[in-house]
């Protein structure tokens, strides 16, 4: 699972999160032939990804090789069926999505952890994936039969791609740097360490989930306001929004400062719950998370802008990573990832400023500043023992 997620992370996000300003920014006609083109890219980068899982199950864990063949399986028939949430998503079926997700989340973990707790081989758990993998195959299948145009379009898949390419690019770079923090930590620290950083390095995952959701669905709403020339109207929604979400967001993350190290001693082992620390590092990142600037430029799909960013993002977080780790040890890992990725969305605020959309435009900029400055402040009273539960 580790190695599937490396293969496909950065493209799956970049080609669906580019698909809603594309459609919305699209006429009908062209609205209905992207979405079975969209699948058509998912499914052959699927299929070569499914095709690199295989080949390293044999080169590398050729004791486990039918496990990885099998796995690729999945890999190929369950990654295009991502497509199924964004169909729902863009033709208003918000009820279908919403059973759609609950069904497919529960199934996937019902049949993945259950034939394990019941001491049935791991063998048996992704057979049962492959199964739920091809039931969510055909039935992308059926939506894209009701609500596409089935047929393939060389100009349209060059044009969409185009705009795909340079989000690409940046995810694969600020994805991959989760990966190189890891290998900077198995190279310097104990195995031990190791463990402790991985368990830490996470946002709690209901935060990044609503921050990326509101992202992906106001990009769209300014593609498509900006294509009727009335792209205010779809900033000062998205300022409304994203008001609202600070207001739940830099409270609970506040909270989950104060009482992260309890959670840690309930979930882990002694040995894991200096984990914490590194985790109320990670939760900063909310400061950055809330401001929306990549969906301005997505929804005025200006997407090449991604490259530079995201260079200077990997960049500055590799020297910060290595400067860091002679400061604060282990932990400076995760300052660096948190000053970086400030960074990046700065310069993704200024780029924004240059086309002459004001941050102000989009963000309640005196509110943000209040309740960024009580985040930062809380984090580093309960650092130091002066406050926490």
């Amino acid at each position: 699972m580790l190695l599937s997620s490396s293969l496909t992370f950065f493209w799956v996000s970049s080609i669906t999160n580019t698909l809603i300003p594309f459609y919305h920014s699209s006429d009908e006609e062209k609205q209905k032939r992207i979405l079975f083109n969209a699948f058509a890219i998912l499914t052959i980068f699927s299929l070569v990804a499914a095709i690199v899982t295989t080949i390293v199950g044999h080169v590398k864990y050729p004791k486990d090789a039918d496990l990885f063949q099998m796995f690729a399986l999945v890999v190929f028939l369950n990654t295009p069926s991502y497509i199924a949430d964004y169909i729902f998503y863009l033709k208003g079926k918000y009820k279908s999505l919403l059973i759609w997700g609950v069904v497919t989340f529960s199934a996937h973990i019902l049949l993945l952890c259950l034939p394990i707790y019941m001491r049935q081989t791991l063998n048996l758990a992704i057979n049962l994936l492959v199964i739920l993998s091809l039931v969510k195959f055909n039935y992308t299948i059926i939506l894209l039969m009701k609500y596409s145009i089935i047929s393939f379009h060389t100009r349209l898949i060059q044009e969409f791609m185009k705009k795909v390419l340079p989000f690409l690019f940046s995810i694969l770079l600020a994805g991959s740097m989760d990966y190189i923090n890891s290998y900077i930590v198995e190279y310097y620290f104990s195995p031990l360490d190791f463990a402790v950083f991985r368990y830490g390095a996470k946002e709690l995952p209901i935060f990044l989930i609503l921050a990326n959701s509101l992202s992906n669905i106001y990009s769209g709403e300014i593609a498509n306001f900006n294509k009727n020339n009335n792209l205010q109207e779809g900033l000062a929604k998205l300022k409304a929004s994203s008001t609202k979400l600070m207001r739940w967001l830099f409270p609970s993350t506040i909270l989950l400062m104060l009482v992260s190290k309890h959670f840690f001693e309930l979930a882990y082992n002694q040995d894991l719950v200096q984990g914490y620390k590194i985790f109320n590092i990670y939760l900063l990142l909310i400061v950055s998370r809330m401001l929306f600037p990549q969906t301005v430029v997505m929804g005025l799909m200006k997407n090449r802008i991604f490259y530079l960013v995201s260079s200077n993002y990997l960049i500055l977080n590799c020297i910060l990573s290595f400067w860091f780790i002679g400061i604060w040890g282990i932990e400076g890992i995760a300052y660096a990832t948190v000053i970086s990725f400030t960074v990046e969305k700065l310069l993704l605020v200024i780029y924004c400023k240059m086309e002459g959309v004001d941050v102000r435009k989009y963000t309640s900029v005196g509110e943000y500043l209040l309740y960024a400055s009580l985040t930062v402040a809380a984090f580093f009273l309960n650092l130091h023992g002066i406050i926490g539960l």
